[in-house]
This record gives C-alpha cells, structure tokens and sequence, in this order.
C-alpha cells in the first residue's frame, strides 16, 4: 500500500485517480482549491469511497503544513488547465502552474516523497507543430507523404520528446507548464527527488466538466444532450488530436508508481498515439449518430497557438512502462453519454 496525495485532486484526472487508487487499497489524500467549477460535485464520491479531502491551494505553502500526511508519492494535477483564458490574465496561469508546483515540489523535498506531473503537450510551439506539412482530406488533416521534409522530434508516429520546447505560440497556459515541466527536472536532479513528467495529450472519461477551451470531446457530449451551441474553431473542424480514456491514464499512473525510482527525472509525451486518432469533424458525425442528432455548428476563426495535427509518439513511455491504451473510443463515449445522461440537473448548473 502507498500513501498517495493527489494535488487538484478534485479536478477530472484527479477525482478518478483517487476512486481507482482508493478500490485497489492505496490511501489516498485528495487536496484542492474547487476552484474550477464542478470540482464540488466530486466531494461526495469522496465520502463514498471514505477518501479524505483537504480544502487547499498549491500556490500557499502554508496550506500544506497542517496537512498531517507524509505522503510516499504527489501526483501532482493541480492546474488552471485551458489554453485560451491565459491570455486575459497571464499571471493567474503562471502561479497556478508555475509557481504552486514550485510549493509542492518543496513539499515533496521535505518529506522524502516522489513525484509525478501532469503536464502538456502544449508546451510544444503550436507554429512549430504546423511546420510539418499537411494535406486536407473529406474528413480530416493528414501530414503529408514528404520523404524530403525532416525535423527533429517528428515521424509519422506523431511527435516525441526531441522535439523542440523554444519558439512562441505555446500559449500562455503552454509556457506555464514549459516552466513547470523543467523545474521538475531542475529539482529532480539537484536534490534527487523521484520525479516523472507525462506531457499529456487528450484525455476523455466521465466525470469531466468539458469546456469549449478544455476537455472539448467531453464537452461535445455536454453540449450535444444539453443543447449547447458548438463552434469549431478554424481548420474547417479537420484538425486532429490523439485522445486517451482516463481509465488508461490511470493504469499507465499505477506502473509508474510502482517503477518511479528507475525513472527519476524522466518526461514522456503520452496519449492514444498514432491508432487513436480523431478530427473535430468525426467526432462530432459519430456523436450525432450516437445520439441520433444533427444539430448544426457555427464556424469561427483559429485560436492562437493552435495545432492542426498533435499526435503523440507514445513509443518510450510504452516500453519503458509495459503499457499501451487499450480502451475502445466508442465504449468511451458511451460511458460519457450515460453519465451526462445521468447528471444533467448537475450539469446545467455549470454552463
């Protein structure tokens, strides 16, 4: 049994990390500032599984020393995790995920405990990922057949981790966790703290309170049964993502729990890779069929720092982990639709 404190850990990828922990006998402390909306709604799943909750914000150190937990391992989710709002207030990005992770790597200084980072795969230049060209097709973009065209951190697997982290058009909320993602190797190897960084891609479950801005296949659904307008925003709605189910996410979080100390200071992009991709476009036909809709979309210009193709090359962090997503897309999207289905009167208070 481990002694896990879960950072954010009211938030989507924290919540179920903390049920999924907690069923297969790990104690579990899960620490939070429900900040972000719907982050509430997760307290009485808590009280159901007897978790412990602590109201607090990474970005006050004071908030951990009443804490009264040495934790073995922090994962550390705790965000503001959309790309767009940064923009309005830079500064709100950079204490949330800069400097808080600065308190809880101190925290895990300290108390001799290891550490694992949700971080993004923003932290690439959007202008960088589109230097790869592309062909448009009915349904999606594609990178094109270019024998000729090479760079550093790219194949037809997807982007890995030689890939570039300079250039602008990271958004704010990108450089917020380039900064983050570095002092966790800073801190890593300066003071042998057991450190993992995951440079996450799409992930998708239920139990996410999906915005335009951020958790956007889980909004689809959202938006889709409550009636909701969607937009697209540039790319003709042909841009392309991997996607991950959280239970994966979870799973891939478990090994590297039980493996960290042979991996300090290690930092993966993770995602569905190459075999699990989707448009914004497909996405959105399957769900209409799903639900039997077809509810029209408005059309809007690209946002800053868009990518039109992120896919992960999830190859390292496979091999090192004996670990590969294996939840079905569809199935996926069924459990979200049950669970929307299941809490519209909760949801409607969040839009």
């Amino acid at each position: 049994m481990k002694k896990i404190l879960i950072t954010g850990g009211a938030g989507f990828v924290g919540g179920n990390l903390a049920i999924k922990f907690t069923e297969i006998g790990h104690e579990v402390v899960c620490f939070d500032n429900l900040v972000r909306r719907g982050s509430e709604l997760n307290l009485n799943r808590f009280k159901q599984h007897n978790i412990r909750f602590v109201h607090g914000d990474i970005r006050n150190p004071e908030d951990f020393i009443g804490l009264g937990f040495k934790p073995d391992i922090v994962l550390e989710c705790a965000a503001q995790p959309t790309a767009i709002d940064g923009y309005k207030n830079p500064y709100f990005d950079l204490t949330n995920n800069t400097y808080g992770l600065v308190n809880v790597l101190e925290f895990c200084r300290k108390n001799n405990s290891a550490l694992i980072f949700w971080s993004s795969n923003k932290v690439y230049s959007g202008d960088l990922c589109n230097s790869v060209p592309v062909v448009e097709g009915e349904t999606r973009f594609r990178w094109k057949e270019d024998d000729t065209f090479k760079l550093r951190g790219w194949s037809k697997d997807g982007f890995n981790t030689k890939l570039d982290l300079n250039g602008s058009e990271h958004s704010i909320y990108g450089v917020s966790k380039v900064a983050a993602d570095l002092i966790c190797q800073e801190w890593s190897g300066a003071f042998d703290i057991p450190v993992i960084i995951n440079r996450y891609s799409c992930l998708y479950g239920p139990h996410q309170f999906g915005k335009v801005s951020q958790g956007w296949i889980t909004w689809f659904i959202i938006a889709k049964i409550l009636e909701q307008q969607l937009t697209f925003y540039g790319f003709k709605g042909k841009q392309v993502r991997d996607y991950l189910h959280i239970d994966d996410a979870c799973d891939l979080t478990l090994k590297q729990i039980n493996d960290i100390n042979n991996h300090k200071g290690s930092y993966y992009n993770v995602g569905g890779g190459i075999n699990n991709t989707v448009s914004i476009l497909e996405l959105n036909s399957l769900l209409d069929k799903m639900l039997g809709v077809d509810d029209p979309v408005l059309h809007a210009a690209s946002r800053r720092s868009d990518q039109i193709i992120f896919i992960s090359d999830i190859d390292n962090v496979c091999n090192d982990f004996m670990w590969k997503p294996s939840r079905n897309f569809k199935d996926g999207l069924s459990e979200i639709i049950e669970w929307v289905q299941n809490n519209i009167s909760a949801l409607k208070l969040l839009l």
